[in-house]
């Protein structure tokens, strides 16, 4: 769909609503192998590129962020929701499908959310990176991540399932994951855990229409209640945990949110399920343009695009050894499995002034 195509939707949302419009749509489109880079791009440092975005604006009364992401780094959350609050008088995020984890978090900060049937927002309990977390054991050159939630629930199974609860047992619970875990890797989850929480009440303390006890009922909602970070919160649970907040497109808004979300599955492919090794088939190596996101409104647009080169060697079957002559290749058609290895060319968000590429993957 073209770039006039699109703005044409989002002016449409703006007459509708009253307000600017802001779209952060991020990829979720699913891949095989899993994980092929670029399709699905974590939320990270954004705010430089919405100010470029908006930066021209006079301060209007209501402006809307059209967000769609499966979350990502909490230290971006912040930064986002400042910028677009420094433009406006009243923020509202609009959900067409997924606001997860980090994108959950934005939406705290705005004074209204709106979420159709099928929206989702999920819990905000994040997993953490660090250089102490343990290595993968199925690929050592790779880090596990840690869930702060996950920590906190192996001390709640100590203490109300295996009855634990006099101090040398609790230090003895303390050595045995500590053994497990670096302790400063502990240490970073005890941070992070204290930072999504402060992070929590503050973007809810910008909302009058919450008492102190409903923003830290939710907070302890988000972070701990639902149990695992893949329950995903509907329109009805949100209510119940922030209120009037949360609110129902009527039939001609939820039209226009519907009319432009779909704009972006076609030109990101979201329902398109991308196939690595038909499109390597025996080559032994492929070049790919991936677009992962959009950032834009009525004036401007930015993409997220990631350039990358896949190489393909055969996986043998345990104990399975192949003699190949000096400067030759091994034959891949000879072998149904296939390993495949990344190089990362460029990966970052760009000005688009043209229309989105069909050579995209």
């Amino acid at each position: 769909m073209s770039i006039a195509e699109r703005r044409a939707r989002i002016a449409d949302l703006e007459r509708v609503r009253g307000s600017r419009v802001v779209s952060y749509v991020l990829s979720d489109r699913e891949t095989f192998p899993p994980g092929v880079p670029g399709f699905n791009p974590p939320m990270q440092e954004i705010h430089p590129w919405v100010i470029e975005l908006i930066r021209d604006w006079e301060r209007v009364d209501r402006l809307d962020l059209v967000l769609h992401t499966r979350g990502g780094a909490i230290e971006s959350v912040w930064p986002l929701v400042s910028a677009l609050r420094a433009r406006c008088k009243t923020l509202g995020v609009i959900v067409p499908f997924r606001a997860h984890s980090a994108g959950t978090l934005v939406c705290l900060g705005a004074r209204e959310i709106v979420m159709d049937d099928f929206s989702e927002l999920s819990p905000i309990d994040p997993t953490t990176g660090n250089p102490f977390n343990p290595r993968d054991p199925g690929n050592p050159q790779a880090q596990l991540g840690i869930s702060v939630e996950d920590v906190a629930a192996y001390f709640d199974l100590a203490r109300d399932l295996a009855g634990l609860r006099y101090e040398d047992h609790k230090v003895e619970v303390f050595k045995q994951l500590t053994a497990q875990i670096h302790p400063l890797a502990l240490g970073n989850i005890q941070r992070v855990s204290l930072l999504i929480r402060k992070l929590g009440r503050e973007l809810l303390a910008g909302n009058s229409s919450l008492t102190k006890e409903d923003v830290e009922g939710a907070v302890d909602a988000l972070t701990t209640r639902f149990y695992t970070h893949l329950h995903f919160i509907s329109r009805r649970e949100a209510r119940d945990l922030l209120g009037n907040m949360v609110v129902e497109p009527k039939p001609e808004l939820a039209s226009a949110i519907r009319a432009l979300f779909d704009a972006y599955k076609s030109d990101l492919k979201l329902r398109e399920r991308y196939e690595l090794p038909a499109a390597i088939a025996n080559e032994p190596s492929l070049s790919l343009r991936v677009l992962g996101g959009i950032l834009e409104t009525t004036e401007r647009c930015y993409v997220n695009l990631t350039d990358l080169h896949v190489s393909q060697r055969p996986k043998f079957p345990p104990g399975v050894q192949v003699q190949v002559p000096v400067g030759q290749m091994v034959p891949l058609d000879q072998w149904p499995g296939r390993l495949y290895d990344y190089g990362l060319d460029r990966t970052g968000w760009v000005r688009a002034d043209d229309d989105v590429e069909e050579t995209y993957a």
